[in-house]
């Protein structure tokens, strides 16, 4: 009788964590399968920098697959240096991303597998298979074509706002903010002038005389191709002034199974 007793007892304990810790990993919010997905502004995607992102209030504690904040419902676009990529145990890539400026600064971006469990039944599985289209593009124009040489990469990425519950994982934002899912994320391309740590730095006075009209563009472009070059570093000149905030709609750019797995590293891992 004891022993049935205690059998019951611990499958019920088992089930009790299995269901908090499908609530705490916030799958379908992952996969943008949950119903709030619908509010996600797609087309309006938000450049900031991580830093910004790391300055927002948090949200650090266990919320469930709903949408909580405004920040989950935008995209944001940023510049970031890779310092740590793995392949999760539910087949996501988690990447670590240092902010351009202030490398003390990071934040996490997930690409999914959109083949893996439930997210093929996602209503955005095209953009989950775009995005890992562009992942593995990525990695395999590295060297090896493995991840560990992605590490110093300086990439743009586009996703998702995506709180995470704080269980001390290593890259973590201070607001506990990632990008998850990745929507798009592509190499930048090293600047001809050397090695300057901030990926707008070669490009920083150009930008200045462009936006103020003080000066011209040195750069050999026409057409489309320079005036599409020429808005974006009239963009990049935004986001460095101090009143810039990456919440505000007026700096967005028109821009035309599931088995519960926490693949998510242990502290012991992490440290």
């Amino acid at each position: 009788m004891n022993s049935t007793v205690t059998r019951l007892l611990s499958v019920g304990v088992v089930f009790t964590f299995s269901m908090v810790g499908c609530a705490l990993n916030r799958t379908e919010v992952k996969s943008l399968r949950d119903p709030t997905a619908a509010g996600i502004q797609f087309d309006l995607p938000i450049d900031t920098t991580i830093s910004a992102l790391n300055a927002i209030p948090p949200h650090c504690g266990p919320t469930g697959n709903r949408r909580v904040r405004d920040e989950e419902r935008r995209v944001y676009r940023i510049d970031g240096t890779i310092t740590r990529v793995k392949r999760e145990r539910d087949h996501d890539i988690h990447i670590v991303l240092a902010d351009t400026t202030n490398p003390e600064d990071h934040v996490v971006v997930e690409s999914d597998d959109p083949n893996f469990g439930k997210n093929a039944t996602s209503p955005y599985r095209d953009r989950l298979v775009a995005a890992r289209r562009m992942m593995d593009a990525l990695i395999s124009d590295s060297s090896a074509n493995r991840l560990d040489d992605l590490k110093g990469t300086m990439v743009r990425v586009t996703g998702v706002g995506f709180f995470d519950v704080n269980h001390l994982q290593k890259g973590r934002s201070r607001s506990c903010i990632e990008l998850h899912p990745i929507l798009t994320i592509e190499r930048l391309n090293a600047i001809s002038t050397g090695q300057i740590p901030n990926a707008f730095e070669g490009r920083l006075l150009e930008n200045v005389g462009i936006a103020t009209g003080s000066g011209e563009s040195s750069r050999d472009c026409s057409g489309d191709t320079c005036a599409l070059e020429e808005t974006r570093e009239r963009e990049s000149v935004t986001r460095r002034r101090p009143d810039f905030n990456p919440n505000d709609s007026r700096h967005a750019r028109d821009n035309p199974g599931d088995a519960c797995i926490d693949g998510r590293e242990s502290d012991a891992a992490l440290l």
